[in-house]
């Protein structure tokens, strides 16, 4: 399979939304037939493919998490790092976990960690990316929280109050747009 690119490919593995899994073997054969595979977004609550597949093919191949609430247990595992939609509201805090964990503070990593932890949860309060997008707004980080169609964007305030507490006990919103 030669020709396509040069580039390095990563292989986005987020079963939920394609319906379909895959296996460290099925990516193993793909990596003997890929030679610029580079690595995985891993997007799935299955942790025992991130030592199957570094066992397999070492060190060089790179897992990235795409659950934000799995990031700790996968970095502590051996992911390269994180591609997570919290990034886009709290970097500091995203950055700092996998700092801790890369610099082996156990401690430190875990309780940021728990610091994310309703923020993370948060994002997946509706399809993705319609709380992220509200959240961003909120943060004056978006113009709108407008989404895409079939999306819509969250109007009920039951709901927006449950993101508003979300993002105000995670110290990133100190007061309320009208």
């Amino acid at each position: 399979m030669g020709g396509i690119t040069a580039l390095p490919l990563l292989i986005y593995h987020i079963p939920a939304r394609a319906a379909v899994t895959i296996t460290a073997a099925t990516v193993a054969k793909i990596a003997d037939r890929v030679p610029n595979l580079a690595g995985m977004k891993h997007a799935s609550t299955d942790l025992e493919i991130i030592t199957d597949l570094l066992v397999e093919l070492g060190g060089n191949f790179r897992i990235f998490c795409g659950l934000e609430a799995l990031s700790l247990p996968m970095l502590a595992v051996g992911a390269s790092g994180v591609m997570n939609a919290a990034g886009n509201l709290d970097p500091a805090r995203v950055r700092a976990l996998c700092a801790a964990v890369l610099n082996g503070d156990l401690a430190a990593a875990r309780r940021l960690h728990f610091e994310l932890f309703q923020l993370n949860k948060a994002i997946f309060l509706d399809t993705n990316p319609i709380p992220l997008k509200y959240m961003m707004w909120r943060l004056g980080l978006l113009g709108s929280n407008e989404v895409r169609l079939p999306l819509v964007a969250i109007s009920d305030s039951e709901r927006q109050a449950t993101l508003d507490n979300v993002l105000k006990n995670a110290g990133l919103l100190e007061s309320v747009r009208c």
